[in-house]
């Protein structure tokens, strides 16, 4: 069970209640130590059952004061009787009805709560995006400053029509840059292989790491340079290539 899962089991409401065993409250104790969520949503809903207690509290009467103090003058020689701690009754009920009373609030605060996490890793995926879009473009515009620069766009082919991806070649340094625009996520024992054609012939420029469909750190792939090329084309390999193509073709485009 994760951290959100065993926080909306209900168990941190029934340990702030004081319904949990002992063998729960080391449980939920020891949850508090190590997930920064859960302890989070225990002090949450401690904080909205003060608040709610505080909310809920019967004011006295004024005229109790009076009335105390008036007995109190008629019976000076009262005596004082100690009451034994044991001998009030504890009001046990108070816990069944306070769980009651807030358990709404409680799966409100739950929701609340989560979408608090949500919306943060939304942030921080956002923020991402902006670094990484901020890269690129001014890879972008590196490589349009460049008059040496030849584009490919490469389109998808039968194995994936949807599929589409750019390369950027400097004849001058013969540096060539793979922007992937869109291409399926391969396999865990396949890889995609990017290959210059010339004169019908293909030459290796490189594979596409795996692990860029997961992390896309980069999203222009500095591939090997390429001496010669009049279109470029990727196929979909076994893992570490092939010297030769002999999977489908994603996509290709000419320069």
């Amino acid at each position: 069970m994760n951290a959100q899962e065993y926080i909306s089991s209900g168990i941190i409401e029934s340990y702030v209640m004081g319904l949990t065993t002992p063998e729960e409250n080391t449980e939920v104790e020891a949850m508090c130590r190590q997930y920064p969520e859960v302890l989070q949503a225990r002090i949450a809903f401690e904080e909205l059952l003060e608040q709610q207690s505080m909310q809920n509290a019967l004011a006295q009467p004024a005229s109790l004061k009076a009335t105390i103090t008036e007995a109190a003058m008629k019976n000076t020689a009262a005596k004082v009787v100690a009451i034994e701690k044991s001998s009030v009754p504890k009001i046990s009920w108070f816990k069944y009805v306070a769980a009651a009373s807030v358990i709404l609030l409680a799966g409100s605060l739950y929701w609340n709560i989560t979408l608090y996490n949500k919306n943060k890793q939304l942030e921080n995926n956002y923020s991402s995006s902006i670094a990484k879009l901020d890269d690129l473009q001014k890879q972008i515009d590196m490589i349009n400053l460049n008059p040496h620069m030849k584009m490919a766009a490469m389109k998808g082919m039968d194995a994936s029509p949807s599929s589409f991806a750019t390369v950027y070649w400097d004849t001058t340094s013969k540096d060539v840059y793979l922007l992937v625009n869109n291409l399926p996520a391969p396999p865990t024992n396949q890889q995609y292989q990017l290959w210059a054609l010339l004169d019908g012939k293909p030459i290796d420029i490189g594979m596409i790491e795996n692990d860029f469909f997961v992390s896309q750190k980069r999203l222009l792939l500095k591939m090997k340079n390429a001496s010669q090329a009049q279109a470029f084309a990727i196929t979909l390999e076994k893992k570490g290539g092939n010297p030769t193509p002999e999977g489908k073709m994603y996509v290709m485009g000419n320069l």
